[in-house]
């Protein structure tokens, strides 16, 4: 019995290891700064109090964009941890579209 739970231990500790390595940055701290420009233009940006690195590259703020699925929620979410002082992580994926490797926001959690 005590083996079985070892196992299945383990297999989850390696499959939730393997979930967070498909972000390139994985990012805690509260809300700096909301910039608002243009709703498919990186529309939606974030910087953190400090400036981390928010996917591994020199990138300081991260994006959502008005077609992001979920973008209301991500936008709400954002917004109240700003406005309430609170945590959040961010898990953002470098994009390739331009060339820039901008950190866009994928996934993250309001602390």
């Amino acid at each position: 019995m005590k083996k079985s739970r070892v196992i299945v231990f383990v297999m989850l500790s390696v499959l939730s290891q393997s979930v967070f390595a498909a972000w390139d940055g994985s990012v805690t701290g509260e809300i700096k700064t909301i910039e608002v420009t243009a709703g498919e233009n990186y529309g939606f940006r974030v910087i953190l109090t400090g400036n981390p690195q928010l996917c591994g590259n020199s990138h300081t703020w991260a994006y959502i964009k008005e077609s992001d699925s979920n973008y209301q929620t991500y936008v709400s979410v954002l917004l109240a941890a700003k406005m309430g002082n609170k945590k959040v992580q961010l898990l953002t994926t470098k994009e390739t579209s331009s060339g820039n490797e901008y950190c866009h926001i994928g996934y993250m959690r309001l602390k």
